[in-house]
């Protein structure tokens, strides 16, 4: 499956608006993944940071920039551009991304599963003269992470590319929880990344530790 469009919504939300938040999202979640509804959304997923409750990433995937324009048009979508404006948001950034200018494995398409207490979001700046072994290292970690003999608590593993800085990519990681994580960091195909890292084919690296099973219900996470 191709993405032609990803966004990537880091929202920090008015402590006492934060139950609000939430039931807009769920009807924004729930509805994004009504095909009905929003033919072009392909996955639609909310996370809180585990560093700081009142933070919020939506996880969206489109087929391409008309699946958001029609996205945009929706009344669940409007629940939450209502939300925005009365107020609830303090703080809003958002990167855009897409896999169709990487290799058919970037973006899983297997079920992911209904919650998780350890995921995470990692943004990376690659060295332009290391892109190439970059994606074979990225090849055999997302595969042999979604395999689930190798790794049974793996839940989703995605890399994309982001579309304004050509050398920035994202790995979005869905663990069951932190013993899965550690099970992730002993495996050969991760030790692959770990290499590549220490001999500085990295610029830059963040990481945002994520989970969903403070979420009231099983919506946040799309199966």
């Amino acid at each position: 499956m191709s993405v032609g469009s990803a966004v990537l919504v880091t929202v920090e939300i008015k402590p006492d608006r934060v139950d609000d938040f939430l039931k807009v999202m769920e009807q924004d979640a729930t509805g994004s993944r009504d095909k009905s509804l929003d033919p072009g959304c392909v996955r639609f997923d909310l996370l809180r940071d585990r560093d700081n409750p009142n933070r919020f990433l939506f996880y969206e995937a489109y087929t391409d920039d008309e699946g958001i324009t029609q996205h945009k048009t929706t009344p669940h979508y409007k629940a939450w551009a209502d939300f925005k404006a009365s107020g609830g948001v303090e703080k809003q950034s958002v990167e855009k991304a897409e896999s169709t200018s990487l290799p058919p494995w970037a973006f899983q398409t297997d079920p992911t599963g209904s919650s998780t207490s350890a995921a995470v979001l990692v943004s990376v700046d690659i060295k332009e003269d290391q892109m190439e072994s970059f994606l074979k290292v990225m090849e055999a970690d997302a595969t042999n992470s979604r395999n689930k003999e190798i790794e049974p608590g793996c839940l989703r593993f995605d890399l994309l590319k982001d579309r304004e800085k050509k050398n920035r990519f994202y790995f979005y990681e869905v663990y069951a929880n932190d013993d899965a994580i550690a099970q992730h960091k002993t495996t050969a195909h991760y030790k692959g990344w770990a290499d590549f890292k220490a001999a500085g084919g990295v610029e830059k690296q963040e990481v945002m530790k994520l989970e969903t099973a403070s979420i009231p219900g099983s919506w946040a996470l799309q199966p």
